[in-house]
Order: structure tokens, then sequence, then C-alpha cells
């Protein structure tokens, strides 16, 4: 079952690609406005990002003072790189300190080329909305390198075009069908799952959008933090424990201890 939970990952970007268009669009977002967007983008993604950066350095140096762990390396470059999600560019030098952070990346590459892209669909015309289509469904045949945006443009399209639609920026047919020409690069691409997820998605928050509930409203305020911690806090506990409780009825009770300290956190 856990297998699955890398999945979570495309909706992810989904869900990234409604949240930012309908934030630019309801603040009509100019380029005279980008140095304001990009301050706040920074100001939500950095201060728990750092916070779990010196956590993972940290892991790491106690793995290595009480368990002589030598398989991972860390030095001050390599830290430097992570403060401006630099890491792809250096791969062949370093890795990053936490896996999940690979997505931070895609995420801070989406925030800069979406606030430039989405100017061609502001002004309202056809023509522009057009071009940022083309763009973004070209760009995953162009430029394959998974650690950088361009590979997942098309997922983050499905949300995009939900957002424009949502916000009545365009008409039922057009969001229908750009919807679907983006989930056929994604399939095309990818795999038939990630098309599903991707739509799946998209029909869960046409929806439920206007719903309200308070245990996922609580996770979707902790998710963030929550994704950035969970390989840390909860995969190290699970890790240690796994070395001293074999039997089938107790992994499900280690994995349950590790999600809990996790949500705690």
């Amino acid at each position: 079952l856990a297998y699955y939970g890398q999945f979570g990952v495309p909706p992810f970007f989904v869900i990234s690609g409604i949240v930012i268009p309908l934030s630019l669009l309801r603040s009509n977002y100019t380029f005279n406005k980008w140095p304001k967007f990009f301050m706040k983008r920074v100001i939500r993604i950095e201060p728990p990002y750092l916070v779990a950066l010196a956590l993972s350095i940290a892991i790491i140096l106690l793995r290595k003072q009480f368990l002589n762990d030598t398989t991972t390396q860390i030095s001050i470059k390599q830290i430097a790189l992570h403060l401006g999600y630099l890491i792809p560019f250096f791969l062949n030098e370093f890795r990053w300190l936490n896996e999940v952070f690979w997505t931070l990346a895609i995420e801070f590459q989406y925030y800069l080329i979406i606030s430039l892209l989405i100017l061609l669909v502001i002004n309202g015309k056809l023509i522009g909305r057009l071009i940022f289509y083309l763009i973004m469904l070209a760009m995953p045949f162009y430029f394959t390198d998974t650690n950088f945006f361009p590979p997942y443009s098309a997922l983050f399209l499905t949300g995009i075009c939900w957002s424009f639609y949502f916000e009545k920026k365009i008409k039922t047919i057009e969001f229908v069908l750009v919807l679907l020409a983006a989930c056929s690069v994604v399939y095309f691409k990818y795999s038939h799952l990630e098309a599903v997820l991707a739509l799946v998605a998209i029909v869960i928050v046409q929806l439920l959008n206007a719903k309200s509930n308070k245990i996922l409203d609580f996770f979707g305020n902790i998710s963030y933090s929550l994704y950035l911690i969970h390989p840390l806090i909860g995969a190290s506990i699970i890790n240690v424990l796994s070395h001293h409780f074999f039997l089938s009825w107790q992994k499900p009770l280690v994995i349950s201890l590790g999600l809990a300290v996790t949500i705690v956190s």
C-alpha cells in the first residue's frame, strides 16, 4: 500500500497549478507586482524549508556521530546550494539532503515561469491563451530532465486551466479541451496512472471546492510542514524500530507510531 504514496506528487503539482494562478488572477497581477508576488512566495515556503534543512543536517551529523554513517557526505557548498534550490544544476557533485526537496525546486521554478507566462492570459485575448497552452504542452517534449520544471508542465496545466475556468477567464468548452490535451500529454510522457490521478484531482476539486471538513482542513494547514519532515522524523522512527519489531502485527503499529509522531511534530 505504501508504494502508492509516491503518486501523491502528481496531485500535489495539480493543486499548485490551481492555487498560484488563482492568487495571481485575484490580485489583478501585472509584471510591476512581480517583486511582491515573489516575496510572498518566499515568505510562504522558506521558513519551514529552512527548519527542515537544519533538521536534515542535524540528523546526518547525528548518524555520523553515533552510527558511524559514512554514506552521506555534507559540505558548506552543498548547504549553500540548497538555499537557492540549485542542487539540480550540480547533481554530479551533490544530492538533496532531504529526498522531498526536489519537488520544492520544481515548485520554485514553476513560480518563476508562471509569473511571466500568465501575462499572456491576463489580457483576456484568445491568442495569448493559445500561446500559453502551447508552451505548457510542448515543454515536456523538448526538456526531459525531470529535475527541472518543464517535464511536469502538463500536470501543472491541468490545475492552471481549472483556475482559469473557476475565475471565468475561459468557457467550459475551452477548459475541457485544454484539460484533455494536458492529460493526454501526461499519459504520453508518463503513464495512464499519472493522467488518471490528475483528472481525478480536478474532478474532486470541481465537486468539493466549496466543502469544508475540520479534519481535512487541519491536515491541509499542516500539509507543507508534514511533507517536509515526514522523511526525517517519521521515517527515522520507523527505520530504528524496524530493527527491533519484526512480526507482521507489529509492523502496522511501528508505521502508525512514526506517522503519529510526525503529525505531532
